[in-house]
């Protein structure tokens, strides 16, 4: 089974291997953009996502198809720190949503934020 990851912020491709954002080396292909359902929010010096398939909004990404993906998630979700790996006060969970692709709708991982966002740092755009 092919597993394909949805990246909106210091997971994108120009963070990869980042000193500064720690940003792990993503064994990963990039295989497109896409866009997804919800709203972008600064969170800090970093985006998080809310889900929000009402809201007529979108989140631009990348999408990648992960290589070695049950050890890339885990490392992933470490950095994140993210549901399902990480149990207390995480920042994130990692969900499967359908993300927009230019040829058609493909199921992703996805980090979303869990913590309470302030409206006054949506990132109107999507796009971090």
């Amino acid at each position: 089974m092919t597993t394909y990851l949805f990246a909106y912020g210091f997971l994108k491709t120009r963070f990869h291997g980042n000193r500064k954002t720690e940003t792990p080396e993503i064994k990963a292909e990039l295989i497109t953009n896409g866009f997804y359902p919800g709203k972008m929010f600064r969170v800090n010096v970093y985006p998080g996502v809310v889900y929000d398939p009402e809201c007529g909004q979108k989140v631009k990404g990348e999408i990648f198809k992960l290589e070695n993906a049950e050890e890339m998630l885990h490392v992933l979700d470490r950095y994140e720190n993210a549901l399902p790996l990480v149990l207390l006060d995480p920042d994130y969970e990692r969900r499967m949503r359908t993300i927009e692709t230019p040829s058609g709708p493909l199921d992703c991982w996805v980090y979303e934020y869990l913590k309470a966002v302030n409206p006054a740092t949506e990132i109107k755009s999507g796009e971090f």
